[in-house]
């Protein structure tokens, strides 16, 4: 099958196998100084482990941390098909912040007034867990900016839909109310130099070098733990299986994990996977599938000013899509600027689905870099005419990456054990936190602690969104939106 042809139906993509993570990804702006942890692995591999967690961006760390901070002899070991981090959370955009009031009419009609504000409140507390995360393993090293996030609505259409969803959100859950600050278009242009908008909103944000801050806390749970921590990088595992039969042989290590460096037998098993999760979990192949972002680094020079310790920005504009050529405009770019540089970092997806919903991340398509040059200059009032290659803008192309995404088909994260009709093997050892939706750092970080509570035998009901737990009534909406699973 050709993933370049649009004539292919994004169900076949989405229910495709991903494949292992590719040997050769674009090279991300934030892994350009690897970490001394980037190639690291035993050797040789450990034939045993209490507990494999496989992958390690911001989910694989938290399962990790939070298993070795809370049960006190489990031995981890956590493998990843490439170096450390070089998934989603080392090459996503960087931003720290919710999607709260955009989102909350949508959340309401699929789960209610009082689930939905469950999953507000739960990703605000988790960018405020990340923020004392970075604070205190890596401030500095991770350059983290406590900023408002501007998010700027392009269409006035979109920009009364936002202003309703968020009166909503205020109403049921008066709480909340302030969380946002609602701008006019003239204030956009006049305070913040942004022109053509219908208006935007203003709300508590942050910013981060990803890389930076998963690879340090990796780094001290290495030094404290140094027995009962194992990390196995360009370590990809090829299958899982499991053996019914205890014997002195496998007990208590029933599960298998096959990888291109050997065996690997574990007690239980962990997929912080994402985007790749179809490949050891074929069932799930269309509950979650791979989406590929694309992100730039810019220089804009001197043409504007420095902004990085005050905002980080979101352009929404209408999404739009070509039947003929299956091109998609998916209505929503993010930004950040760091403090040193003055670079932009700038992502957004303008592309057919046949490229998009790919595990591809080692190349990139022109035009889903060139719409990113063209827009970015144009929104600051720069290059009228357009920027990129041949025009007149003079910010300058610094670097260009893709990266994989993990999304479901509900739009919601999958959290929690995994059951036998998924997994088509006996046991009950297999763990699932994935398909964060392009709002991983809005969610990872306490999905994995959650996770581990619940591999603890804890009951998280009263502190987790009931909506993220992988169960029968969500498997069989699941059914009925996938007919053919």
């Amino acid at each position: 099958m050709n993933s370049d042809d649009p004539s292919i139906p994004s169900s076949i993509l989405t229910t495709a196998d991903p494949g292992l993570p590719r040997p050769n990804p674009t090279q991300s702006y934030w892994q350009h100084r690897p970490h001394p942890l980037a190639n690291v692995q035993s050797a040789p591999l450990p034939s045993t482990t209490d507990i494999a967690v496989i992958g390690s961006g911001i989910t694989g760390l938290s399962v990790a941390k939070n298993l070795l901070e809370q049960h006190p002899t489990a031995v981890v070991t956590v493998l990843e098909a490439r170096t450390l981090c070089s998934g989603a959370t080392g090459r996503n955009g960087g931003q720290l912040a919710p999607n709260a009031a955009e989102e909350y009419l949508t959340l309401l009609r699929a789960h209610g007034a009082e689930m939905a504000g469950r999953i507000v409140r739960f990703t605000l507390k988790n960018l405020d867990m990340m923020m004392r995360l970075i604070e205190e393993y890596a401030p500095e090293e991770a350059q983290l900016e406590r900023v408002r996030k501007l998010r700027v609505f392009l269409s006035s259409k979109a920009f009364a839909a936002f202003k309703a969803s968020l009166a909503k959100l205020e109403r049921d859950h008066p709480d909340l109310k302030g969380v946002y600050e609602v701008v006019d278009a003239e204030r956009v242009v006049e305070e913040f130099g942004i022109y053509g908008s219908a208006g935007a909103a203003l709300l508590p944000a942050g910013t981060a070098w990803p890389y930076r801050i998963v690879t340090s806390v990796f780094a001290a749970l290495r030094e404290k733990y140094p027995a009962r921590l194992a990390i196995e990088t360009n370590t990809p595992v090829t299958a899982v299986s499991y053996d019914a039969e205890p014997s002195a042989y496998n007990s208590p290590y029933p599960y298998t994990l096959h990888t291109a460096r050997g065996p690997l037998r574990a007690g239980k098993v962990t997929y912080c996977t994402n985007g790749y999760t179809g490949h050891l979990l074929p069932k799930l192949r269309g509950l979650i599938y791979p989406f590929k972002g694309s992100m730039t680094v810019q220089d804009p020079g001197q043409s504007v000013p420095n902004r990085a310790s005050s905002i980080s920005w979101a352009f929404h504009y209408p999404v739009s899509y070509n039947n003929e050529n299956q091109h998609c405009d998916h209505g929503l770019y993010y930004l950040l600027q760091n403090r040193q540089t003055g670079y932009f970092f700038f992502g957004g997806e303008s592309a057919p689905w046949s490229y998009s919903i790919s595990a591809d991340d080692s190349f990139m398509e022109r035009y889903a870099v060139e719409h990113l040059q063209r827009d970015l200059p144009r929104y600051f009032g720069k290059a009228k005419s357009g920027s990129g290659p041949g025009s007149d803008s003079d910010w300058q192309l610094v670097s260009a990456w893709s990266g994989i995404m993990g999304f479901s088909f509900d739009e919601l994260p999958l959290v929690g054990k995994l059951p036998r009709s998924l997994t088509n093997r006996g046991g009950d050892g297999e763990w699932i936190a994935a398909a964060f939706n392009g709002y991983g750092m809005a969610n990872c970080l306490l999905s994995g602690e959650a996770l581990v509570k619940m591999m603890l035998g804890e009951d998280v009901s009263a502190c987790f969104p009931g909506a993220y737990f992988i169960d029968e009534p969500r498997l069989m909406r699941a059914k009925l939106a996938l007919p053919k699973l």
